[in-house]
């Protein structure tokens, strides 16, 4: 059986995932899925998920270009 986990966030009164999105933040890693972050609490991937998520669920048809996961999406493609 593994130890428990002992840090500043065993006696938060939040639930595991929380103490676990807490954890990846503080080591600058996904709070999605662990890989290392680009900028922020998530990585490339997750960043741009979450942008089409946003954007179906708004209805938007407009980019916004100037955003964070597009300059960061551009840098990484040849």
């Amino acid at each position: 059986m593994r130890k428990p986990i002992q840090d500043e966030f065993t006696g938060l009164a939040v639930s595991r995932q929380r103490k676990y999105q807490l954890r990846m933040q503080r080591d600058r890693r996904c709070t999605e899925c662990g890989e290392p972050a680009a900028q922020g609490s998530r990585c490339l991937r997750h960043l741009i998920k979450a942008r089409e998520r946003q954007r179906t669920k708004r209805g938007l048809k407009r980019r916004y270009y100037g955003t964070l996961s597009y300059k960061l999406e551009s840098k990484g493609k040849p």
